[in-house]
């Protein structure tokens, strides 16, 4: 077996982990379940280790765009790039500038960045976003913009959507005028939940996550000489 397979098997292994122990189990995206069964988002393991070389993100977010019936969510997951959270949240940002200088067509995504470093803040719903996107590697969450602009109140979303799995009758709940945009009562229930639960418990799931991402990377050293960066 080739060194990017392998880190591509060990990348989803604990990011599935993180979306069903974390993500779906309290509940930080109502769709998150139906998304992943239904296998409609798309999952891409970006190999290159260097924040100045976006050429696989390109590639890649081009298959997406150019693709027949491509998907409305993507995700793209960064296992070997070496970036803390403001700096993975620049990453983003130069290749959102690189794909609207390639060509309009690749900037048909919205992106919001994923990252294992964010820690709880309870102070305000916005404030917690980070860390329910406490992600086992640097993720980008991708959303066509299509899509986006049918689902009134999530322009800026807090949370993982697969717009495919939802029924007309979900289209027209969220159409329904509301005291609050979908995004910031889906933040607002999040803060309730982790006050509820405790950021401790959420953090000992979290940990064992990334306890078990080093694991495999010390394999993935073993294997093939090649390791990457330990996450905190």
């Amino acid at each position: 077996m080739t060194y990017l397979y392998d880190l591509a098997r060990a990348t989803l292994k604990v990011y599935e982990r993180y979306a069903v122990e974390v993500v779906e189990r309290y509940g930080f995206c109502p769709w998150a379940r139906g998304a992943r069964e239904s296998n409609q988002v798309a999952l891409r393991v970006i190999s290159s280790s260097d924040p100045d070389d976006f050429d696989e993100s390109l590639r890649a977010l081009a298959e997406l765009s150019e693709a027949p019936s491509g998907s409305d969510v993507a995700l793209f997951i960064y296992p070997v790039l070496d970036l803390d959270r403001l700096g993975f949240e620049d990453y983003a940002r130069r290749l959102r500038r690189r794909a609207e200088q390639a060509s309009p067509q690749l900037d048909s995504y919205a992106m919001a960045a994923f990252h294992p470093s964010a820690r709880p803040d309870l102070s305000h719903p916005d404030r917690l976003v980070p860390y329910v996107r406490s992600s086992p590697d640097p993720t980008l969450q991708l959303l066509r913009n299509s899509a986006l602009s049918r689902i009134k109140g999530l322009a800026q979303g807090t949370a993982f959507l697969d717009v495919s799995t939802l029924s007309v009758e979900d289209f027209k709940a969220l159409a329904d005028p509301a005291p609050k945009p979908l995004r910031e009562r889906i933040a607002e229930e999040n803060l309730t939940t982790v006050e509820q639960v405790g950021p401790a418990a959420i953090d000992a799931t979290l940990a064992d996550i990334a306890s078990e991402r080093e694991a495999l990377h010390e394999q993935l050293f073993a294997r093939h000489g090649q390791r990457g960066p330990r996450r905190a």
